[in-house]
């Protein structure tokens, strides 16, 4: 510990010494050439179709797909996690059925190993991902950015899965958007962009206002869908020519209100409701025989009824975030100096029914300088980065079965986290650039995990001007968090004991092959990923009284292979199909059922027809079984129904469809319309999200299918 904090201050100091020097050294070295930079040794890919295309990736070595501002607009998303569905390696994973915790998966691994970016910019945690994804907005966006794998950033080793890279949009002329929608379940929305450009730079403004009913589908009077009340605001500024720094800002407040559990959006009436039955546990599928209660799976028997009123199922978080992603960048003769720097301040009240109520603050920064010089043909880049996190909290724990029942505690899972890194990049394109090979390494100092080294290679291989493939072997590294991303529980014990606790580390060895001419892009691809440490919470409140973090005793492996291509089938016309297909490996004891359970296989469809003004956008999604009895581990801890039968043991094939259509009436005025869920498919028409342990004990994270039927909407978006 003595060694790491000195560590940390010498590379903060430092934070900008080690590029600045070289790349001044090598500005001095050519002074005598021109000042305007070369571009850089790469091969750029002819013949493509639109490169956001699915089945179409960004001309860069490493694997990247993109969505870009017009496909946002198609694909009718309100949010990040919406826009994340009908992809192929791509889903948004529901962690809990009452507070809709969603997290991105990236090749169906936990979403907490996927990093997201800002700008580039690494500025979210657990603490944000928790419920900040459905509260990250898609307007003023300029595209989205997808790499699969692990270490695919050289600025984000904690990246598992792979990065998900928000770009906001440089303005190019004033403008400014008004696009209102409401729908079923009271969806109402209201969002507003405004740009205004100037002689070297341009600024824009955003805004959005979102409101959504808590929607029950069975009849329980318990939400499958959580009901929330959402704001966010943006301001984005651009500037050409700071001291020769091209410059980009974003500042982002957030503020959400949801309530899960009780339907309605009385959330005093709910806390104040702490006794009596307000739900019908006998609706729904397997429903218990009496409404009042359900049916002990040990012996059959009643358990005691229901007695702990709308607060008792009730989740209600209260979200507040304020945060901010700034980079600058200039040409220094042929290289480049980049300097980042990123702020996030998050805060988050909530009340978790008969579990706990929980107040946490967090704070984030993150600096990074780095430098891109020639060498021969070759181009090298380095850099420092250095990231803070922590996490303050006060809980009570409203269990009267828990040893801190009703004890006000302060920071139980607290935790500070300092992390100093370096980083080098080797780039070189050989054989007449038709091979490009980029080696990378990373080394990170935590003051609480100490130092982890993490390497990447990748290798483009150009067949043709239209063909190429991509080979890629990397590791990530993760510090997991004493939060409660993985348990609610935790806030029952008196801490969290985080001693025994070792970083997640992932290898990933992944293929790619590419084909792109002026109509078809395809892309089929090959995964390998082998997880190890997988950090778990281990209740011990029999015995030492805390809850501890440890590593999982085996690792989680899954090996999958996908397939996407577009074909544009005429000029107005296109065909998007894609399959993937998984296989995981790992012990379900090991694991203690601390995964969700992901699909063996996904098939896509998008049709889309843009004839001048009508545009209709089509996105399927076909979801193969799911092996519930092994990912939620029935050996150790089988599951029943409110009924007392046994839960299946795998989930059925499902389609999700959803339609667009939009008119373009005038240059300002476009009408759109949009049903989702076409086929009203629901998890909870078939399978409750509700389950028993032998002994009656109720849970709510049941999940494996949608969990909002069929809706729809409308909208007028207005430009200026």
């Amino acid at each position: 510990m003595l060694l790491i904090q000195p560590l940390a201050r010498q590379l903060a100091l430092a934070l900008v010494a080690l590029p600045l020097l070289l790349a001044l050294s090598h500005a001095d070295a050519i002074a005598d050439e021109s000042t305007e930079p070369k571009p850089l040794a790469t091969v750029v890919v002819t013949g493509h179709p639109d490169a956001t295309k699915p089945g179409a990736l960004r001309d860069e070595i490493v694997k990247t797909e993109s969505i870009n501002a017009r496909e946002i607009e198609q694909s009718g998303a309100t949010n990040l996690t919406e826009l994340m569905s009908h992809r192929p390696g791509v889903d948004v994973q529901v962690e809990c059925s009452v507070c809709n915790v969603r997290n991105i998966t990236l090749n169906n691994l936990p979403g907490r190993f996927t990093t997201l970016l800002l700008d580039g910019v690494p500025i979210f945690s657990s603490v944000s991902n928790a419920y900040g994804l459905d509260m990250i907005g898609v307007n003023g966006l300029e595209r989205v950015d997808i790499s699969r794998g692990a270490g695919t950033s050289l600025i984000a080793p904690d990246s598992l899965a792979g990065t998900v890279n928000l770009v906001t949009k440089r303005p190019t002329q004033d403008a400014v958007e008004v696009d209102l929608s409401g729908g079923d379940f009271a969806e109402r929305r209201g969002t507003a962009y405004a740009a205004k450009t100037f002689n070297g730079g341009a600024f824009a403004v955003s805004g959005t206002l979102q409101q959504h009913d808590s929607v029950d589908g069975i009849g329980y009077g318990i939400s499958q869908y959580t009901g929330y009340d959402r704001k966010l605001f943006g301001l984005a500024l651009f500037l050409d020519d700071v001291g020769g720094f091209k410059t980009k800002a974003r500042y982002d407040h957030i503020d959400e209100k949801r309530m899960g559990g009780p339907l309605g959006d009385d959330y005093d009436a709910v806390r104040a409701s702490t006794t009596g039955n307000p739900f019908n546990f006998s609706a729904g599928p397997h429903g218990s025989p009496d409404p009042n209660t359900w049916v002990v799976p040990a012996d059959g028997t009643l358990a005691d009824p229901y007695n702990d009123g709308a607060f008792g199922l009730a989740q209600i978080i209260f979200t507040k975030r304020d945060q901010f992603a700034g980079t600058a960048e200039r040409a220094v003769g042929e290289g480049k100096l980049r300097l980042a720097a990123g702020y996030a301040e998050h805060r988050q009240d909530s009340w978790y029914g008969g579990d706990a109520e929980y107040f946490g603050r967090q704070k984030q920064y993150y600096l990074e300088t780095s430098a891109q010089v020639p060498l021969g043909r070759a181009l090298i880049s380095a850099g420092l980065a250095y990231r803070y996190e922590d996490l303050h909290s006060q809980s009570k724990s409203l269990d009267p079965s828990s040893p801190t029942f009703g004890i006000q505690r302060t920071d139980a899972d607290t935790y500070t986290y300092r992390t100093p890194g370096v980083f080098l990049q080797f780039y070189d394109a050989l054989f007449d650039e038709r091979l490009e090979a980029n080696a990378s390494v990373r080394y990170d100092d935590n003051n609480a995990y100490g130092g982890r080294t993490t390497p990447r290679v990748d290798l483009l291989w150009h067949h043709s001007a239209n063909m190429s493939s991509r080979l890629a072997a990397g590791q990530g590294s993760r510090y997991p968090t004493s939060f409660f991303e993985l348990e609610h529980g935790i806030l029952a014990a008196p801490a969290v004991d985080r001693s025994g606790a070792k970083a997640e580390t992932s290898n990933n060895l992944s293929y790619a092959w590419n084909y792109a001419d002026d109509r078809l892009a395809v892309t089929a691809s090959a995964n390998y990923t082998r997880v190890k440490n997988l950090a778990l919470f281990i209740d011990d409140t029999a015995n030492s009284g805390n809850f501890l973090l440890l590593p999982a005793a085996s690792p989680y492996t899954i090996k999958n292979a996908d397939v996407v291509g577009t074909w544009q089938v005429t000029p107005r016309d296109s065909l998007t199909v894609g399959y993937e297909r998984y296989q995981y490996d790992f012990n379900a004891t090991d694991l203690q059922g601390s995964l969700f359970a992901r699909p063996d296989y996904r098939a896509t469809l998008a049709v889309d027809h843009d004839s001048g003004p009508l545009d209709m956008n089509l996105r399927a999604t076909l979801t193969g079984p799911q092996d519930l009895a092994k990912f939620y581990d029935y050996q150790d801890t089988q599951r029943y129904n409110l009924d007392g039968t046994p839960k299946p043991d795998r989930s059925p094939t499902f389609w999700l469809v959803d339609f667009r259509v939009s008119y373009q009436w005038n240059q300002r005025l476009q009408g759109y319309a949009m049903v989702n869920n076409v086929f009203d498919y629901q998890q909870a028409k078939k399978d409750s999200y509700l389950w028993l342990d032998v002994d009656g004990n109720l849970d709510v994270t049941h999940i494996w299918g949608p969990n909002i039927g069929r809706s729809y909407s409308l909208g007028l978006k207005i430009t200026f």
